[in-house]
């Protein structure tokens, strides 16, 4: 993600239709959210809440999204947009909500499959 915002110009083989970069902004900030979610709560270090798994990984994609647009500002040829940041939040709180809701129906793959947060075994236990 920060490479392709380092860029002062994106691959030409990447669609370009109206709305195009916020459906790109969209798919890269679904996969972050997803895997923010899923990192969060299969790490030990975060017994909790599903709640607070939640709120943490929401954040995280909502600071990650602010500092990408900031970050952009400065890059020759590109500019930041508050509405590239809607369609990252957007994005990431799908990501973030299709993870709850696969955990929450035990279909994820993995040992932590259907296990709650804060109930998972480590290998120190």
């Amino acid at each position: 993600m920060f490479y392709l915002s380092s860029q002062s110009s994106l691959p030409g083989y990447l669609p370009s239709f109206y709305l195009s970069d916020k459906l790109m902004h969209g798919i890269e900030y679904f996969i972050f959210g997803g895997l923010v979610f899923h990192a969060i709560q299969d790490s030990p270090r975060t017994p909790g809440t599903v709640r607070k798994t939640v709120l943490i990984s929401l954040l995280i994609v909502i600071l990650y999204g602010i500092s990408d647009e900031t970050h952009q500002y400065f890059v020759p040829h590109r500019d930041a947009s508050f509405y590239d940041f809607i369609a990252d939040l957007v994005g990431g709180s799908l990501g973030i909500w299709l993870m709850f809701t696969m955990k929450k129906k035990g279909s994820l793959l993995g040992k932590s499959a259907g296990v709650p947060i804060g109930k998972r075994r480590t290998l120190h236990d």
